[in-house]
């Protein structure tokens, strides 16, 4: 009888512990997955206030100042203006911009022969961009002789060692006077005249 009775009372508390156990996994789960969901909801509304405070990509827009500054080769500021934003900088963003102020140089044959080395962005941000010209000393202006060669016009660098370009205007095309100035060679002072000698007698 007492055997019978021990054994009921410890299945009773072997199920009673088992119980337990269950009810306290199930709690612990329970409480990480809500601390889990905590957690990824933070994480949600930081993005999104991230988001809401730069308020998407930075980039040139209509109301962007731009500022161009200009020095000379002594390190003097010589001019400094505002102006907006050209049609050909609207959407840049940072990386846009140092890009442009990189290739300027090459694009600006006027500028690099009054002396501009280079440009750099100086600052960028959606209000103003800040872009810096530097200068040196202006390029010298190059003439050029234009002569004959194998009965063909032909265009010398000013010291006449070098040939500049190879035209395919033949003599016989031209009067008699450009002709005989040719034998001694005719020099122009600059590409300007240089193109216009040779637009006209092309034709």
């Amino acid at each position: 009888m007492w055997k019978k009775l021990v054994g009921i009372i410890g299945i009773l508390l072997l199920i009673t512990i088992i119980c337990y156990q269950f009810t306290f996994l199930q709690s612990r789960k329970k409480s990480y997955e809500n601390q889990k969901n905590i957690e990824t909801a933070n994480e949600t509304a930081t993005a999104s206030e991230t988001v809401t405070v730069g308020m998407g990509p930075d980039i040139v827009t209509k109301s962007t100042k731009i500022i161009i500054e200009s020095y000379d080769v002594s390190g003097r500021l010589i001019e400094r203006k505002e102006e907006p934003a050209t049609t050909e900088l609207l959407g840049n963003n940072r990386l846009d911009m140092l890009v442009y102020a990189n290739q300027y140089r090459e694009l600006s044959p006027d500028e690099e022969r009054e002396g501009l080395e280079r440009m750099v962005l100086e600052s960028f941000s959606p209000e103003t961009v800040t872009l810096v010209k530097y200068y040196g000393e202006p390029q010298e202006e190059q003439g050029y002789f234009i002569g004959i060669k194998d009965n063909v016009v032909i265009v010398y660098l000013q010291d006449r060692s070098q040939v500049y370009e190879y035209t395919n205007i033949e003599v016989w095309m031209l009067p008699k006077d450009i002709q005989m100035q040719l034998i001694d060679g005719i020099y122009v002072e600059n590409e300007q005249e240089l193109f216009d000698f040779l637009q006209t007698y092309s034709s």
